[in-house]
């Protein structure tokens, strides 16, 4: 008899192991998939604002002359204008955030009456976009993404400043 219940532990004692291990195995890999998606979520707000950031940045570099750069609000909403003269025809850049999107609008300076909020378009999704004069050559910009997070810059105009 005690040969017999023995031999049943023995052969129930792998069973057990086996299960064990699957089970550990199985939370581990649980684990893993949820530190990955928000490793993965993490990832993608940084992209959006450092992906701003980066594009603001070559949008100062690209036109850093004296006066064609500069923070005005756009419809009520934070907004870096940048003006520019095509063929002698007078056209503005205005980057600012609306509707869950940092948009650009560039058009003409005429047409600029008949523009509405949403006429720019969609660059990046964005909570938020601050931009601010802190001196003729520096502009603090602040970017929020869609979950919260925020990402700051200060970019340096290198011409005398940003105002004609």
């Amino acid at each position: 008899m005690k040969g017999e219940s023995r031999n049943k532990i023995s052969d129930i004692f792998p069973i057990l192991l086996f299960l064990v291990f699957t089970l550990s195995a199985l939370g581990i890999v649980l684990a893993s998939v949820q530190i990955y998606q928000r490793i993965l979520k993490q990832s993608e707000d940084n992209y959006n604002t450092e992906t701003a950031v980066a594009y603001m940045t070559e949008k100062f570099r690209n036109h850093d002359e004296k006066g064609r750069i500069t923070v005005e609000p756009f419809m009520g909403h934070d907004a870096v204008l940048i003006r520019e003269n095509i063929k002698e025809v007078p056209y503005v850049t205005y980057i600012y955030a609306y509707d869950g999107y940092m948009r650009e609008l560039f058009i003409e300076e005429a047409e600029l009456d008949k523009c509405v909020e949403d006429s720019g378009n969609r660059i990046l999704e964005m909570q938020d976009f601050k931009a601010e004069k802190i001196s003729d050559r520096l502009v603090h910009l602040k970017f929020t993404d869609p979950n919260g997070g925020s990402t700051e810059a200060y970019l340096s105009l290198q011409s005398s400043g940003g105002e004609g």
